[in-house]
């Protein structure tokens, strides 16, 4: 008889499904078969049950990838929870991750040596209780866009990572709650970012970029490489975690320049 999932393994579960791409969600995906091993389940059951969280993405449905039917009221009720408090949803799944990554190494062997755990990163032993609260989000979003843009910036296709950025549209300092909401997110070259800090960029309701007149007006070549030939564009949409076209339009009255 299958055993029930609680809800510190879905909530570990979710930790990962929301940092992994959908061409990783399967059983052989070292991080799936680490984290499988350490709940005492099968690989196969963890994939299966990241992929009853792909069902309930609306991006997924409109899209026809429909996953697997069988989520149950529990894995949609975790669903509801994360997209009611992000915040809080991604602390703590982030602990539950955490604390089955932890245990004994008998399951660590049992993985295989290719697992890569989904750690966030420490700064030492003085400061880990003061700043594994806000590293673990900063981490966590970083990620979750990552994944859902699949490593590329969505207006460049630039997929070099170190030149990435995870950006906020509602800035992080204007909105406490929409900090870790990953609809208030787009991935970013770091010259895309700034112009989208600046004003001088801009999503319009329909997902296409739009770049400041001064910009598109300029004979700066880079200008026009850079940011100007990008107008009119349609923006390179995530394959979950779509950005909310609400923010996307207070970020256009509140710094768009025209």
């Amino acid at each position: 008889m299958a055993r029930d999932w609680t809800d510190e393994e879905r909530l570990a579960a979710m930790y990962v499904y929301s940092q992994t791409t959908f061409g990783r969600l399967h059983a052989r995906n070292p991080e799936i078969i680490a984290l499988a091993a350490r709940m005492g389940r099968t690989a196969d059951s963890l994939a299966m049950k990241l992929t009853n969280f792909a069902s309930l993405d609306p991006v997924q449905q409109r899209r026809g990838i429909k996953g697997l039917r069988g989520a149950s009221q529990g894995d949609r009720a975790m669903w509801e929870a994360f997209h009611e408090n992000w915040s809080a949803m991604v602390d703590q799944s982030a602990q539950a991750y955490e604390s089955f990554m932890a245990l004994t190494d008998d399951a660590s062997r049992l993985a295989g040596r290719d697992s890569q755990p989904l750690r966030p990163r420490r700064d030492g032993a003085t400061t880990v209780e003061r700043t594994v609260p806000v590293r673990r989000g900063q981490d966590w979003f970083r990620a979750a866009l990552m994944a859902g843009f699949e490593g590329k910036c969505c207006i460049s296709a630039c997929n070099v990572s170190s030149m990435l950025v995870a950006s906020h549209i509602v800035p992080w300092a204007a909105d406490a709650s929409l900090r870790l909401n990953p609809h208030n997110g787009l991935l970013l070259s770091a010259i895309h970012d700034r112009a989208f800090e600046s004003g001088d960029l801009a999503i319009d309701n329909d997902f296409r970029v739009l770049i400041a007149t001064p910009i598109r007006q300029s004979s700066n070549e880079f200008l026009q490489q850079a940011l100007g030939r990008f107008h009119g564009q349609p923006l390179q949409l995530p394959r979950r975690f779509e950005p909310n076209q609400a923010f996307l339009q207070l970020h256009r009255e509140a710094r768009f320049a025209g």
